[in-house]
């Protein structure tokens, strides 16, 4: 059973990071969400709402292309949106700008889904955070 708050070194930090992105591009949306998750419960989470919303992106695919709640998985969307939105400054290194109208799309189209989704989100790191 994995600790509630681990002490997480820089190293496994960033490692964390660059894993749940990986699992992330890959669709591996569950193994994304616990690799954010364990960031988020560490004793050094911040930015909080960053690997927060991280989770809730991860679920709301993972609602989306495993369990096939497209209902679901916008409620989590838009959470995850609003709260990786409502970010400032650099967001841990996380490229928002890129990343928001992607949502903002998903959004639209699980809302009304006419026409091919659109492409997967990409996230896009100028540098892992510490």
């Amino acid at each position: 059973m994995a600790e509630l708050h681990p002490v997480l070194s820089a190293e496994q930090r960033a490692a964390l990071v660059r894993g749940g992105t990986e699992h992330f591009h890959a669709g591996r949306f569950f193994d994304a969400h616990e690799a954010w998750e364990e960031i988020w419960r560490s004793t050094t989470p911040e930015p909080r709402d960053l690997f927060q919303g991280l989770v809730q992106l991860a679920a709301a695919f993972h609602h989306l292309q495993v369990r096939r709640r497209p209902d679901v998985a916008r409620r989590v969307l838009v959470r995850a949106r609003r709260r990786l939105a409502a970010l400032s400054g650099d967001a841990g290194g996380l490229d928002l700008g890129a990343l928001l109208p992607q949502l903002s799309a998903w959004d639209a189209w699980l809302a009304a889904p006419v026409g091919p989704a659109p492409p997967m989100p990409s996230l896009s790191w100028r540098d892992a955070p510490q």
